[in-house]
């Protein structure tokens, strides 16, 4: 059995400022360190047809409960995996989207930058499965709960750097 998660980010910005802002290393350094990260390592790499694959590796303190030490550890090292494909010319698109923990779960899903009006809207959607006996549906409903708490301050810090606010 695995975790569905379905979270969306809004912001007030055309499509194309947004997945500039989600695939800049600067932004994606900033987020990790505002979100907790100890140490961040990125990998941006942008294709001449468009499509664009985004790599982070972060390493952030194991906040996670006794249950959970013994396999998770003190820290947990994140590998976030996007592969966006070429953008629509409103810079809208799809990606596949990957995280593998150093723990025993992972994540699998896709990402979506759709626009309505002035609201661009990134849709993050996917499963989590923990290879965890006993335990695994409440390792991954604690890391779908983490992700949506980052995924949330991560659009509060999005928001204020389209604002030109960094």
């Amino acid at each position: 059995m695995a975790t569905t998660m379905d979270f969306s980010q809004t912001y007030d910005f055309p499509p194309a400022a947004v997945r500039e802002m989600i695939s800049d290393p600067d932004f994606i350094a900033e987020r990790a360190t505002r979100t907790g990260s100890t140490s961040v390592d990125i990998e941006v790499a942008e294709e001449p047809n468009g499509s664009t694959t985004v790599i982070v590796e972060r390493v952030m303190p194991a906040n996670v409960p006794s249950y959970a030490k013994s396999f998770v550890g003190e820290t947990l090292t994140i590998t976030e995996r996007q592969e966006w494909a070429v953008p629509a010319a409103d810079g809208t698109g799809t990606a596949v989207a990957t995280a593998e923990f150093s723990a025993p779960l992972t994540f699998t899903g896709s990402m979506s930058i759709t626009a309505d009006g002035d609201t661009t809207t990134v849709r993050t959607f996917g499963e989590y499965k923990a290879s965890v006996p006993f335990v695994g549906g409440k390792v991954e409903e604690m890391a779908k709960d983490q992700t949506i708490r980052y995924l949330t301050k991560e659009q509060e810090i999005g928001r204020s750097w389209l604002q030109g606010e960094r």
